[in-house]
């Protein structure tokens, strides 16, 4: 999609692309599935759930809870993370957080 267009058209490319542009539904997707990896599904779902209902709007929320949790929860039940893999998604996604929130202040 980018790859023979020059980096000035990048932002129109991605206005224009055939993708959702709700970036509520694709944080707390994003969240979900690290959450889901590092830590029991149980305290993932009852997580996601309580935030979901808290910071997204309703209709957003409604598909992350009842919808993409079931699939991820079939998607990720047979990852199984060492300790030292779990410290690394968490670090690079602690670095993640503190990137968006510099570029929201910035």
């Amino acid at each position: 999609m980018f790859s023979n267009e020059p980096v000035q058209n990048w932002a129109q490319i991605l206005d224009e692309a055939d993708l959702p542009h709700v970036y509520f539904i694709t944080f707390a997707a994003l969240l979900s599935s690290i959450f889901s990896v590092v830590l029991p599904w149980f305290v993932t779902q009852f997580v996601i759930t309580k935030l979901a209902y808290l910071i997204i709007p309703t209709e957003d929320a409604d598909f992350i809870v009842k919808q993409y949790l079931p699939e991820l929860k079939v998607a990720v039940k047979d990852i199984k993370l060492t300790r030292a893999e779990a410290d690394t998604v968490v670090e690079k996604f602690i670095g993640m957080i503190m990137k968006i929130i510099y570029a929201f202040l910035w």
